[in-house]
């Protein structure tokens, strides 16, 4: 008897530290907050322009959000849509929170990517064909994966700014608010979450120590936005991570292939 005590002593305090940590979390004020401003621009292939505002709804615990857009399918959308004042007091913390560095981002993004979908081949159509099958290619870039981090390989493909040509994205956040200077969040990431952003006006270059790889921000944005609009879309993009990693590795496959087996003209100069 005297052991179940000691066990139910233990559970309520163990409920009370888990209930005190959460109350450690200080509630946000959004009774100055005018509007909050998102702005998505796309440039390359497919140009991709959306707008949308944030404001106090006037009814308790609610803000409205309008906006137009165009879905990938190409409907237009007019949007207005009730949005829970949590959800923007979530948006409003994470921003206000210290920034996350590029190390603590991206070990973030890697737990978040599914580690079967990693090694999930598409067959690629190869002009010339491979010396190595299919098959011996997947292994091969299945050992390309088993030796290299995962960390290393997403920090090899956030690189440093563009990375190609043909997508230029923009996405500037601006949070109005009375009697205060308006905040302002940028990025022009191509990358997952659009990781990193970066604080105030926008510029060219920005040095590292200020740039803020956090993925609850992204989150937390993508959360105030329509479902079927591109920059909702954009602010994940773990799976086209995913697909680029996997079609690095086949690359690399590809490359450890002709290096074992040389096609028979590869080497081969004119002869009489």
């Amino acid at each position: 008897m005297k052991h179940l005590w000691v066990y139910a002593v233990a559970l309520v305090a163990g409920l009370s530290a888990c209930c005190a940590k959460e109350e450690k979390v200080a509630p946000v004020d959004l009774s100055g907050l005018q509007e909050i401003r998102i702005d998505f621009e796309r440039g390359g292939w497919v140009f991709v322009e959306e707008h949308f505002t944030v404001k106090p709804s006037g009814k308790p615990g609610m803000f409205l959000l309008r906006g137009g857009y165009e879905t990938e399918g190409g409907q237009q959308v007019d949007v207005e849509k009730p949005i829970l004042s949590r959800d923007v007091a979530e948006f409003v913390r994470q921003a206000s929170l210290p920034r996350w560095t590029r190390h603590r981002g991206l070990q973030v993004v890697a737990q978040d990517i599914d580690k079967h979908a990693l090694r999930t081949f598409e067959p690629i159509m190869r002009v010339p064909p491979s010396p190595c099958t299919e098959d011996e290619l997947q292994q091969l870039a299945k050992r390309y994966f088993g030796r290299t981090k995962l960390l290393a390989l997403i920090d090899r493909h956030y690189g440093r700014g563009i990375s190609w040509t043909d997508d230029y994205p923009h996405m500037l956040v601006q949070m109005r608010w009375q009697g205060r200077p308006t905040s302002v969040l940028w990025s022009n990431s191509q990358k997952a979450r659009m990781l990193p952003w970066n604080l105030g006006i926008p510029m060219n270059s920005l040095p590292e120590a200020d740039q803020n790889w956090s993925s609850p921000l992204s989150a937390s944005l993508r959360a105030l936005l329509p479902p079927d609009s591109r920059a909702y879309q954009r602010l994940d993009g773990v799976t086209g991570l995913t697909q680029r990693l996997n079609r690095d590795a086949l690359y690399e496959a590809e490359r450890q292939c002709e290096a074992a087996r040389p096609r028979p003209d590869a080497n081969s100069g004119s002869s009489r």
